[in-house]
């Protein structure tokens, strides 16, 4: 082989890693993208103990609002937020728990705590009592048009005491039954943390 045909050759051997270089992440970010949001090809056995929304909406859509003003979304920016959609009053029992599991678990989280905030919301301006706001510092108390959840979430009726995980870019990605443990949650919370490079 001449000279030539050599740096011909070693050039398009250049040219080739070089676009495996930018072909191969590429490549993998769209298959992440459309494993996130269709749910196709992921495996049937997971190790997340919470419900993967498919696709995964997107809380700002849910227009939520604090008082009579909408909520400045900018405020909770980059972090990670769990949610509980609860009644106006939070008087029952599993209200009650369901905002006392949050709390639990974001105390759990240790370091990574200032990662992670707290929403309540109800389908109406919430009217709590003096305990239960003192006992929930820095959540953030707000209200959503119960159709626009329900349409949102999939769902027919009002996700009374169940538990989300918005991600730092805002998706709704995980669901949470009310009598699901506070445990489930911290696992997937620590795994979520771990893995993530925003928020």
């Amino acid at each position: 082989m001449t000279a030539t045909k050599q740096i011909s050759a070693q050039k398009n051997h250049n040219r080739f890693q070089l676009a495996l270089v930018f072909l191969i992440p590429a490549v993998a970010m769209s298959l992440a993208w459309i494993m996130y949001f269709t749910g196709l090809w992921i495996p049937e056995r997971r190790t997340n103990k919470g419900e993967l929304l498919l696709p995964p909406a997107h809380y700002t859509d849910l227009h939520l609002k604090h008082g009579e003003q909408n909520f400045d979304s900018s405020t909770t920016e980059g972090l990670w937020r769990v949610v509980v959609f609860g009644s106006t009053h939070c008087r029952e029992t599993q209200c009650v728990e369901s905002l006392y599991k949050t709390r639990q678990v974001h105390i759990a989280l240790g370091k990574d705590a200032d990662r992670v905030t707290r929403f309540y919301v109800a389908p109406q301006k919430p009217t709590l009592s003096s305990e239960l706001t003192t006992e929930h510092p820095g959540i953030h108390w707000l209200t959503a048009d119960e159709q626009r959840v329900q349409t949102i979430l999939g769902v027919k009726q009002w996700p009374q005491n169940q538990i989300f995980i918005i991600d730092p870019l805002g998706n709704l990605i995980m669901g949470y039954k009310a009598q699901q443990s506070g445990g489930d949650l911290l696992d997937d919370l620590k795994k979520l943390l771990k893995a993530s490079n925003i928020g």
